[in-house]
């Protein structure tokens, strides 16, 4: 297996790097006293599962008779192939873990320490010589910060002549500047923390919220960072993950926005490469519909790409896009539907083709998180899995490993899965994918 490959992790979340194993350690001091209906945890767990679930006897049984107990409670954690294709699923069994974390950081710095400690050392023992870690936190203002300095010191800590730790920052989709103004007031107050504390990431749910909600967030981050460039802040971008709100068409154009606006790493981009016609069979009548507003703006798009687009074998009647762009003006607030063709579905495969060029073009990097992608995604097999298309393009590409304990993988088995699942020898996928370390946030620093 290529070193290189499998020593360098660039989309890795913290909270989801434990594994059940982990779950159960450090839940085992504290699960009879947690309260495991707030924040309506166990109402949603359970109706998102169709279950029953009770966290205290699902603990109690694991400590009392492992051989019996350990896997009920590894399945109710992990995001396994039967959950396919299921965002809140997913979701629902990273708050298991979640649940237990946050209670962790309630306990204070030491707790917090120790619980990053432990995931950092799996990474260490599996051969990762470099990972940058994603991690959101909550509270006030202060707290916030404390919170964010702590991991971003533990890192630092951790990181030694054989191993580098950089820390990445969550923002909310619905409402980052506030928690972006507390990392800038963090890198203030903390100067020390820039070393470790390198990017912003824009994660978790993506539908409803199109990268053009965030210029004004861009322009501001561009104008930070050129007045403070030793304090220098990249953006990356989950994009393409989960898009049942829109098109195919908007879905594409969603990922070539993302790094318009100056995202340096795109995460996942399902939609640039799993097939449309695989898409749209995931759920009746799948993309579909889409807001009047996306409509309006692939429009927009498509007359500003049009030659290229041409090009590509993509109709463009810019006469009829322009009388439609009128008559959706006065609906702004509707649904549009638009049922697919097999000649709209092949006019979307030169879209994605389109979309990869331009990435290409632009240096823009896809973390593709092969396992994640393929449960998440809702892919049916591994043939159809996007890493195939992905591979083809000329698109600067990396593998990453996204959750390893809730998927219960490690990025030597992704590296494996690639290998195991395309024609790639160890030799050739080096080849293909380079150094991914080149990609590393500070590498990519006001490129």
């Amino acid at each position: 297996m290529p070193n290189n490959l499998a020593g360098c992790d660039l989309h890795l979340h913290l909270a989801g790097s434990f594994y059940a194993e982990d779950l159960l350690a450090i839940g085992a001091p504290i699960f009879r006293d947690l309260d495991w209906n707030r924040r309506d945890f166990l109402s949603g767990y359970n109706t998102s599962m169709a279950t029953n679930l009770d966290p205290v006897q699902l603990f109690a049984q694991a400590l009392d008779h492992p051989e019996t107990g350990f896997p009920p409670l590894k399945a109710a954690y992990v995001f396994g192939a039967e959950d396919s294709g299921d965002f809140e699923r997913f979701m629902w069994k990273y708050r298991l873990f979640s649940h237990v974390w946050s209670d962790g950081w309630e306990q204070g710095r030491k707790t917090a320490v120790s619980m990053i400690t432990q995931a950092v050392n799996h990474h260490k023992r599996q051969g990762l010589d470099y990972a940058e870690y994603r991690a959101g936190f909550w509270g006030e203002d202060a707290l916030l910060r404390q919170r964010m300095q702590i991991c971003a010191e533990t890192l630092a800590k951790l990181s030694d002549a054989r191993f580098t730790a950089r820390y990445i920052v969550p923002l909310p989709r619905d409402d980052p500047m506030p928690t972006y103004a507390q990392v800038r007031l963090l890198l203030e107050e903390q100067p020390h923390v820039a070393k470790t504390l390198v990017g912003l990431d824009f994660a978790s749910r993506e539908e409803g919220f199109p990268p053009k909600l965030y210029r004004p967030f861009f322009q501001q981050l561009q104008k930070d960072n050129v007045t403070n460039p030793e304090q220098w802040l990249s953006v990356v971008y989950h994009v393409g993950e989960t898009f049942f709100d829109k098109s195919l068409e908007s879905a594409a154009r969603w990922c070539h926005e993302a790094a318009l606006l100056g995202a340096k790493r795109l995460g996942h981009c399902i939609a640039l490469g799993l097939d449309p016609a695989v898409a749209v069979s995931r759920r009746p009548q799948a993309h579909e519909a889409e807001l009047v507003s996306e409509r309006l703006d692939q429009i927009a798009y498509d007359l500003r790409y049009a030659n290229p687009l041409r090009t590509l074998g993509v109709r463009i009647d810019e006469a009829a896009l322009r009388a439609e762009q009128a008559a959706l003006l006065q609906r702004a607030d509707d649904w549009v539907e638009r049922p697919y063709t097999s000649q709209r579905l092949q006019e979307v495969r030169q879209r994605q083709t389109f979309v990869l060029q331009q990435l290409a073009q632009m240096r823009t990097v896809i973390e593709c998180c092969p396992t994640s992608n393929l449960r998440i995604g809702g892919v049916p097999d591994a043939e159809h899995h996007p890493i195939h298309r992905l591979l083809a393009s000329d698109v600067n590409l990396c593998i990453c490993t996204d959750d390893p304990g809730v998927f219960d993988i490690t990025l030597a088995s992704e590296i494996e899965w690639v290998l195991c699942h395309t024609e790639y020898t160890p030799e050739s996928l080096a080849k293909r994918l380079g150094d991914p370390r080149r990609f590393a946030l500070q590498n990519l620093t006001a490129v």
